[in-house]
């Protein structure tokens, strides 16, 4: 039986509106009130910029803070919250679809492993994820406002400004800032780097994590409150087990690898504090997946923590969040994948839960085109620039796991390079999504199998 071709429906919705909402974007940044000064920006700088933030990235070609106007910055402040609502809305959209297309107990099941049981109709998910949004980045940016009043004495319309940008920005993972040099003002003021911090993991755990959060804060206070019926033990899914647990060990690691590597290093930690090199390394830890801002100079970091901000930023966050890269599952389903097979067992087993085999084939298949688009980019990038692989390779996997983060020669790539970053971060913002849809979607079954035959592996 072949795949139904309406499968391709997912991909056309969410390709088509990111394709729309570029073309608007870049033609508001194109309008002389846009930028500072006479004249207005040309297509590039417009272009990269729309995409950049529509696609939550964070790379730029232009300064955020000098270059553009306050009408600028507020088209780029919507486009960063719109690609970020837009793309947990969308993943929404895609898990209705599936459910739509299988079984009722296979229905059933995926949507008790992936913690989107019960969530009702496209309307009320659509308006949990805006509510969630909309939450956090108020609670953020009331921080932020405070600081920003008290500490910076900025008058209470800038500050309001700032800490609506700032927060906006850190929980869509998006890392523009409205500071020329991102957040190294803020090097030692932990009032602002935690929060920002904060508002990035938030965003990088996904909508169907957050309402499992919830829920099983509501259920451990019913039950804590003696409510009949309420006596069983919160179950978590599959998802947010990975979920939780892969984001934990991604921050405590590399925040102690980082620590260790730049302590005595004098362009980035060697004149701080203790406790601001910890702040530091615990933002280091955090930013590359995938926010994109630095408190750090991260062009006179070691090139072993350029190397650690490569596989932080290719693994990014959670699936059906505002942050990128190949995502936390698909990490964690190759991880288990290799464990199995070198303890010689024949199924991949998580926790107490079986791992499908076609789910395998899907996160297989993901890594290998992914890291094909990240070499064919960087071999391509190598050949007309005159950067080394270690740059060329972080800028590559920044503008694909849409981070946004560099070691500073976005500015001088030419107009080719820019033009294979931009659609490595549109295919980083939105590929992921359209291929795990066509993979899903996608199946035909034999009435007959072929004979079995072990090609020589190692």
């Amino acid at each position: 039986m072949r795949a139904s071709t309406r499968s391709a429906g997912p991909a056309r919705v969410v390709s088509l509106a990111y394709a729309i909402g570029i073309v608007l974007g870049t033609l508001l940044l194109l309008l002389p009130i846009s930028k500072v000064g006479p004249g207005s920006a040309n297509v590039m700088e417009a272009a990269f910029t729309t995409i950049s933030a529509l696609c939550v990235t964070g790379l730029a070609i232009v300064d955020t803070a000098t270059y553009w106007t306050g009408f600028g910055q507020a088209v780029i402040l919507g486009e960063i919250a719109i690609g970020g609502f837009g793309i947990m809305a969308l993943s929404a959209l895609v898990a209705v679809f599936f459910a739509n297309k299988i079984g009722l107990k296979a229905r059933l099941s995926a949507a008790s492993e992936s913690g989107l049981a019960g969530l009702g109709s496209m309307r009320s998910i659509l308006r949990r994820v805006f509510f969630i949004t909309v939450g956090i980045e108020f609670l953020i940016g009331a921080l932020l406002f405070v600081r920003f009043v008290t500490e910076y004495h900025m008058s209470v319309g800038k500050a309001l400004w700032h800490a609506l940008f700032h927060s906006v920005s850190a929980f869509n993972n998006a890392g523009f800032a409205l500071y020329s040099d991102s957040l190294m003002s803020f090097v030692n003021d932990p009032w602002i780097q935690l929060p920002l911090d904060v508002a990035v993991l938030f965003g990088g755990l996904g909508f169907p994590v957050f309402i499992e959060l919830f829920r099983a804060a509501r259920h451990n206070l019913r039950r804590n409150q003696g409510n009949s019926g309420v006596r069983e033990v919160w179950r978590w899914s599959l998802n947010a087990r990975i979920v939780l647990w892969a984001s934990a060990i991604l921050v405590v690691l590399p925040t102690v690898f980082f620590a260790l590597v730049e302590w005595a290093n004098p362009g980035t930690f060697g004149g701080l504090s203790d406790g601001s090199k910890w702040l530091n390394a615990f933002s280091m830890a955090v930013q590359p997946r995938t926010a994109g801002f630095n408190s750090v100079d991260l062009a006179q970091a070691h090139p072993t923590s350029w190397l650690a901000m490569d596989i932080l930023m290719f693994i990014g966050g959670a699936s059906a969040s505002t942050a990128g890269g190949i995502k936390i599952g698909t990490a964690a389903v190759l991880v288990f994948i290799v464990w199995t097979e070198i303890r010689g067992e024949t199924a991949v087993n998580i926790g107490n839960r079986r791992l499908p085999r076609s789910i395998q084939r899907q996160a297989l298949t993901l890594v290998l085109l992914a890291a094909m688009a990240i070499v064919a980019a960087t071999f391509y990038l190598m050949l007309i620039t005159k950067f080394g692989l270690d740059r060329i390779l972080f800028e590559v996997l920044s503008a694909f796991a849409t981070v946004g983060l560099t070691t500073g020669i976005t500015t001088q790539l030419p107009a080719a390079a820019l033009i294979v970053l931009m659609i490595l971060m549109f295919i980083g913002r939105v590929g992921p999504m359209v291929v795990a849809s066509a993979l899903a979607t996608r199946y035909s079954q034999k009435h007959f199998e072929y004979p079995k035959e072990r090609p020589l592996i190692g």
